[in-house]
Formats: C-alpha cells, structure tokens, sequence
C-alpha cells in the first residue's frame, strides 16, 4: 500500500528571492507540511502495531536482541525454506521446575534427582502448543514425572499410575495429570511430545522413543 504523505503540493522554490512573497505561500507550504506530518505519524503508528517489531517487543538470547514478536499476527500463503526451530537446552536439575513452552519447541533436560517437571506457558485456547522434550539423566537412574492439567497419553509411557497395561495400545487416559519415566543415561535420551489446543487444560502426550 502506497503512504499518504504528500510531498508533491509543496512549493520547494517558494519563496522566491528577490521579490515580494505573498504569506499566503508560506500558509499552504506549512499547512501541506503539517498535514503530511499527520499522516506519517499515522502510518508509523499502524506499522508499529501491526508489524513485528524489534525495538518495541524484542526476543533477547544471550543477552542480545535477535528478533521481534509477531504479537499474534497471521502468516498466511508463505512459501518457508530452510527454517529451524528452537532448541532450549534446560541442563541439569535437582529439583521440581516448571518446563515453559514459550522457551522453545524443542527442549533438553538432565535429571540429576528424581524430580516432577510442571507443563507450563501454554499458547492461548484455539492454538495448538506442541513441544517436544528430550529428557536423560546424570549416569544414574532418575524417576522423572511430567505434569500438566488432564494429561492424556498414548499408553506408551511406562511407569505412569493409573493404567491398565493389560489392554490394546492407544488407549488414553482419563483422570491422570502426570506421566512418569526412568531415565538412566546421560547420551541416551528419552524423547517425549506434548501437544494441546485448550491453553493446556487437557495436555496429550506421545512417548517416542529412547535413543540410543
């Protein structure tokens, strides 16, 4: 969309040295000028709201600014090439923690105690959320328990209370708010995926594998 700012109606030749300027040039000159100004601060103000904006809402890494925020804004009929996701790596925890979605798609976590990780920092209700987690340990057997309101699962998590393992694989469960997984090694990484559309009020979970 082409900008309203007229430039066109201003008289750069106005005044005209050596005569009798008449004021009424100078009054259209400011007047064009003051209008322009108007409108750009009009249009600057639209493209500060709706454009993502590094300066007003910048996504800080390392103590750098790397990008802004999209503030909720569609992309629509992009054509995306050679794109990554994010990769948080959480490193080595001793105690309960929360796991925030906003810090990355793709996350890394070493148990170095048996601990509960908490799903936390949902998208909105209407978006899905996904994330995978990638979770070893410090060489010892950790029990570690991921937690999120009404978590449903594919029954491939062992460990998890409540399930009758005796039944056909793809069931889900009901009432359950954790899965629970031991993890044993430090290069071997148990891969998990959590996904939900309601802001996390029913969370699925997926047991991909472990790698090794």
């Amino acid at each position: 969309m082409a900008s309203n700012i007229n430039s066109a109606d201003v008289d750069a030749l106005y005044p005209i040295a050596g005569q009798d300027n008449d004021s009424q040039g100078f009054r259209d000159n400011f007047s064009t000028i003051k209008n322009s100004l108007s409108t750009a601060a009009s249009e600057i103000t639209a493209l500060q709201d709706k454009t993502a904006g590094v300066a007003a809402s910048a996504i800080v890494e390392s103590g750098s600014t790397v990008g802004g925020d999209w503030n909720g804004f569609y992309i629509q009929d992009a054509n995306f090439r050679a794109n990554v996701e994010e990769v948080y790596v959480i490193g080595n925890v001793t105690s309960n923690q929360n796991i925030n979605w906003t810090n990355g798609h793709y996350q890394t976590v070493q148990a170095g105690d048996d601990i509960t990780l908490t799903l936390t920092d949902w998208p909105t209700s209407g978006k899905l959320g996904k994330m995978r987690l990638a979770v070893t340990s410090d060489g010892s057997s950790r029990t570690v328990t991921i937690s999120a309101t009404g978590m449903k699962n594919d029954g491939k998590i062992v460990g998890n209370p409540g399930f009758d393992y005796s039944g056909a694989k793809g069931w889900t469960s009901t009432n359950s708010t954790s899965v629970t997984i031991t993890a044993t090694s430090e290069t071997d990484p148990h891969i998990l995926e959590f996904w939900t559309t309601d802001a996390g009020l029913v969370v699925y979970a997926h047991y991909v594998g472990n790698f090794s």
